[in-house]
């Protein structure tokens, strides 16, 4: 089997695990708003497809609401509704591509750690997938493993030296979220390190990019009435980005300054200990043989864009909310590295490929699909990560575990506080058929009858609050993940359920 072939054979395969595994990962706060997103988008291209000059004028209208991210993947999501809701379902059509990104994940690290060897280049994307907090993000119809994906194809594109296909595939990071704006700087200081041929030949490849917006232009309809405005919109979005607060060591972290090492640290907690441990080896072992000059042209760049994914994360002033998705690129450009130290350094690849990956595979196969609830062995697991007084979960996905009893305990019409789980999101539950279509969302404890509380050190209220509104303090049921709490219910006295 060919090299190509071997990269397309993980590629497949890591799509189609997303997707044998994606019915019992909840709705993410985000994916709501996409979901939304990309309905308005599908209502435009078959506007598009029988009036196409009315739905030329009416762009603003359907394309504004999520301006703060590019259009591309939203629109990919509007595509594969269109094309295979009928046959799969409206909520797994959404996620359809997310699906085929993580596919492009391993297929890109694949060619990247077959620079180094075979087995390198199969131990490379296993090494980036084998934690549950990288595998959950897999699954989700959001923007983190996209511009994971899209940085791993233009550092190929780049090594490779297509200016038409780099400036394609810069255009289509660009396209998908702003991480890419650190990509061009990233490519000109590695270009200026190589040797004088080499650099030569990178700097004439740089000027391609200058056609990459045209790839932003063209998938972002929104753009195309007064794009200077919109682009300011978007710039300033991120630029001035709300903090969400933390919680870090027992501290809620509500604003800047933030840790120093925050990134590095939350990844050694969250990630299984024998990857934790490789993936900081190979960051040292770049960086070690980068001031002895030894670094070759790839893991050179490796090392620039592994930096690049996670030093804006660093300077204390960026915002730090959603564990680890931020700087997944990180990850996975240190991976192949990663994998070249267990091919080199292990008495048996295979052996050694086991005792990394095991430890990976089991916290998957125990957490999933609770995902940002996933800690390491760092963190004595889920209840020591809850004892060290860090972040228990985010991003409302854990509420899937609490939906069957309220399907079969709610009577009819019942209004239900979902706390953090947005209205968009509750109705993907309902399009979905995991949430009863007659229960109703109430906008807080006081106006419901059940109220299912996720554990969130920056909403401690909301239990007192509880507590006072439906005069008790005994739930009714809850999601524990080693005995640790996650999302409790509390039903209204003399209602079904009610202790």
């Amino acid at each position: 089997m060919s090299g190509k072939a071997l990269a397309r054979l993980l590629g497949f395969g890591t799509a189609a695990a997303m997707a044998l595994t994606q019915s019992s990962v909840g709705f993410v706060r985000d994916e709501g708003y996409y979901f939304a997103a990309a309905q308005s988008y599908e209502a435009w291209l078959r506007l598009l497809w029988q009036a196409p000059l009315q739905a030329l004028a009416q762009t603003e209208r359907y394309w504004s609401y999520n301006f703060e991210h590019p259009g591309l993947i939203k629109l990919l999501f509007a595509l594969s509704h269109l094309c295979f809701s009928s046959s799969v379902g409206d909520t797994l059509a959404w996620r359809l591509p997310a699906f085929a990104f993580a596919g492009l994940i391993s297929y890109w690290l694949c060619l990247l750690g077959q620079s180094r060897s075979r087995a390198a280049g199969v131990l490379a994307p296993l090494l980036f997938w084998c934690a549950e907090r990288t595998f959950f993000h897999g699954h989700l119809a959001c923007f983190d493993i996209p511009i994971c994906a899209m940085t791993a194809g233009v550092a190929v594109a780049w090594l490779r030296g297509g200016g038409p296909w780099l400036a394609f595939l810069y255009g289509l990071a660009l396209s998908t979220k702003h991480n890419a704006w650190f990509l061009p700087p990233v490519l000109l200081v590695h270009a200026l390190l190589l040797a004088r041929e080499q650099r030569i030949a990178k700097l004439r490849l740089l000027p391609w990019l200058l056609l990459s917006p045209l790839v932003l232009l063209a998938t972002w309809p929104l753009l195309w009435h007064d794009p200077l405005r919109h682009l300011g919109d978007w710039i300033a979005f991120h630029t001035h980005h709300v903090h969400y607060a933390w919680y870090y060591f027992g501290e809620v972290l509500r604003g800047p300054p933030f840790p120093l090492f925050y990134p590095l640290v939350l990844d050694a907690l969250v990630l299984p200990l024998p990857i934790a441990a490789l993936l900081s080896a190979a960051g040292v072992k770049l960086l070690v043989d980068f001031a002895r000059r030894r670094l070759d042209a790839q893991r050179l760049l490796e090392l620039g864009l592994a930096g690049a994914a996670v030093l804006p994360f660093m300077l204390r002033t960026t915002p730090i909310f959603g564990g680890i998705k931020h700087w997944l690129a990180f990850l996975a450009l240190l991976s192949p590295e990663a994998a070249d130290l267990v091919v080199r350094i292990a008495p048996s690849p295979s052996l050694g490929a086991l005792a990394a990956l095991l430890p990976g595979l089991w916290q998957i196969a125990h957490v999933h699909p609770y995902g940002t609830s996933a800690y390491g062995e760092l963190a004595g697991g889920i209840p020591g990560a809850a004892s060290l007084g860090m972040q228990r979960q985010y991003w409302s996905n854990n509420v899937t575990a609490v939906l069957p009893w309220l399907n079969a305990h709610c009577p009819p019409g019942a209004r239900v506080y979902f706390h953090e789980v947005n209205v968009e999101s509750y109705r993907a539950y309902q399009l979905a058929g995991m949430l009863r279509g007659d229960l109703r969302y109430a906008p807080s404890p006081t106006n419901s009858d059940y109220a299912a509380l996720q554990w969130h050190r920056e909403f401690r209220d909301r239990e007192p609050e509880t507590w006072n509104a439906y005069g008790t303090r005994r739930p009714a049921f809850g999601l524990y993940l080693d005995e640790t709490p996650q999302v409790i219910v509390y039903a209204r006295p003399g209602f079904p359920g009610a202790p």
